[in-house]
């Protein structure tokens, strides 16, 4: 009877191996990927799980960037102060069992910029507000530039395998975010004057127009990966 029994247990563990040790794809869950990388969208983490040989994958990423610039001619001083801050869901296709992908997704976008510009003209303004007064009267130009939050992402990329875990990565597509805008308003004692008020507006359309020309967002990166 204890010979049974063994064997009974015995029995039941090579079942329970040989189902443990079963290659079904079913039961087959991609082994995660870490990366660290620099694209135009900032400085970024990401998590991804893809199988060598499979033909999808899938990645989270965050990224995040500050910085800022000034731009000085003869009529203002103007600061630009910007932040990328995004997070992404990418779906990457292998058509060819190869490292070369197509990439489609999704990222949230919260890309801001701000800007101020301080007036530095000289003479008078209104034929009895000397330049002494002017900056005071006028104040500073601010403005806040924002982008569309959900935008599409399409995209083309190559993973080469330096080693068994060790990957590098290269991306190049665009994020649609749509026509930015922005918002100025001046600060000054003449902030309420509808003469002023209608320039700082052509401004900010003529602004427009330029921002408008990111509505598709170049996004070159490069990463280096770990597959564990």
């Amino acid at each position: 009877m204890g010979i049974f029994i063994r064997i009974c247990i015995a029995a039941c563990y090579l079942s329970v191996l040989d189902i443990a040790q079963a290659t079904t794809p079913w039961f087959n869950l991609p082994q995660p990927t870490v990366s660290l990388g620099a694209s135009t969208l900032g400085g970024g983490i990401g998590i991804g799980f893809h199988d060598p040989g499979a033909k999808l994958g899938i990645r989270f990423s965050a990224n995040l960037l500050h910085f800022g610039f000034n731009v000085k001619d003869d009529d203002a001083r103007t600061k630009v102060q910007g932040n990328l801050q995004n997070e992404s869901i990418l779906i990457d296709v292998y058509p060819w069992s190869n490292p070369f992908h197509f990439t489609a997704g999704v990222i949230f976008n919260q890309n801001n910029a701000t800007v101020t510009s301080s007036p530095q003209l000289t003479g008078s303004l209104l034929g009895f507000i000397s330049h002494a007064h002017y900056h005071g009267a006028i104040g500073d130009v601010r403005g806040p530039i924002s982008f569309n939050p959900v935008d599409p992402y399409l995209g083309i990329g190559y993973c080469y395998d330096a080693r068994a875990h060790l990957q590098f990565t290269a991306d190049i597509g665009a994020m649609y975010e749509g026509n930015g805008r922005i918002a100025l308003t001046p600060n000054g004692l003449l902030a309420t004057d509808p003469a002023m008020r209608a320039s700082v507006e052509a401004s900010a359309r003529k602004a427009d127009k330029y921002i408008n020309k990111l509505s598709f967002y170049p996004v070159i990166g490069f990463a280096v990966a770990y597959r564990f």
